[in-house]
């Protein structure tokens, strides 16, 4: 296994040309060596345009698995390999392509001092020195474009995480109904849309005070992540307020799951500092209909929850029932 920390360069490429040009005369050992000297030239300039290219497609992406892509293919015109890996473990991505063979060279991608993930290539049979150079020589040219793209990819995740709970926030939430309405009418499928309210929260805060109330939302949100399905989407909403975005569920569906979150509330212990806290939850639902914009929708869902804290509160409501 090769080891290689990534360090800047524009041009890595060794200073050949001149030395080379130098050579040519007009008796026969310089003829051959002028031979020489033209396939070097010529494998240089190959070089330098591929490196041009590279660094210019490099910088048109702030995708990290765009600029991973664009940076195996460019690698895969000037190295042989059958598969390349790339994982980032502090920022949770992992790229596999291709096969694993036995042979290996790793490089680990480190700009001053910060680490930005490893890279291996594996193929059937050794890289040679002279490969394994071409390798760093992309690489170099890599870390900077791969540097921007992980820290864009990461402001955009906290731009979109709600800091108290961890989950996603209502920025995050306006981007993804817009995605799911848009997706659940091109596949023709069905979208639920559920609003959580935490009863009587403002008791909770004039009760234990205010950090107990973080505490009963930072919970509570955790509680309901762990009794969705995998593939729901769970958001804060507003202060006490929580959405679930159910792809491809219905109507008897989504109440499945409301009820099973409204049970999984009302019976968790929620302790603090000593204190027991009785916590409860209202829930509104809302599925996507024909002639729904994701305003509508949202106003149904609204209606819904208004309506199931008017029943009482610690229950589950669907717009369609509302309208009765």
């Amino acid at each position: 296994m090769i080891f290689a920390t990534a360090k800047p360069s524009i041009l890595p490429m060794k200073v050949k040309l001149g030395m080379a040009i130098h050579t040519i005369s007009d008796n026969t050992e310089a003829q051959n060596n002028s031979a020489q000297v033209v396939s070097l030239l010529d494998l240089n300039i190959q070089e330098l345009q591929r490196t041009l290219k590279l660094a210019g497609l490099l910088q048109t992406s702030l995708e990290v698995e765009s600029i991973l892509n664009f940076f195996l293919d460019s690698t895969r015109e000037a190295v042989t390999f059958n598969s390349a890996h790339y994982v980032n473990e502090s920022h949770q991505f992992k790229l596999d392509v291709g096969k694993e063979e036995r042979h290996t060279a790793i490089y680990r991608l480190r700009i001053a001092g910060e680490a930005l993930g490893e890279m291996r290539f594996t193929r059937n049979k050794r890289f040679s020195n002279d490969e394994m150079e071409l390798l760093e020589n992309q690489i170099y040219h890599l870390v900077y474009p791969l540097r921007n793209a992980l820290l864009y990819q990461a402001a955009l995740k906290s731009a979109h995480i709600d800091g108290l709970t961890g989950i996603n926030n209502r920025a995050a939430l306006d981007l993804a109904i817009q995605r799911e309405v848009e997706l659940a009418r091109r596949q023709h499928n069905p979208l639920s849309l559920l609003i959580l309210d935490v009863d009587h929260f403002k008791s909770i805060n004039d009760t234990y005070g205010h950090s107990t109330g973080d505490y009963v939302l930072r919970n509570l949100a955790t509680c309901v992540k762990e009794t969705l399905r995998s593939c729901d989407m769970l958001f804060r909403y507003g202060g006490e307020e929580f959405a679930m975005i159910l792809s491809g569920t219905d109507i008897e569906g989504a109440h499945l799951v409301a009820e099973r979150v409204r049970t999984t509330i009302e019976q968790h212990a929620f302790e603090f500092n000593g204190k027991n806290i009785s916590v409860t939850a209202s829930i509104g639902i809302a599925v996507l209909g024909s002639r729904d914009t994701v305003t509508r929708l949202f106003n149904k869902a609204d209606a819904a929850l208004y309506q199931a804290k008017s029943n009482g509160r610690n229950c589950v409501h669907t717009f369609a029932q509302a309208k009765r």
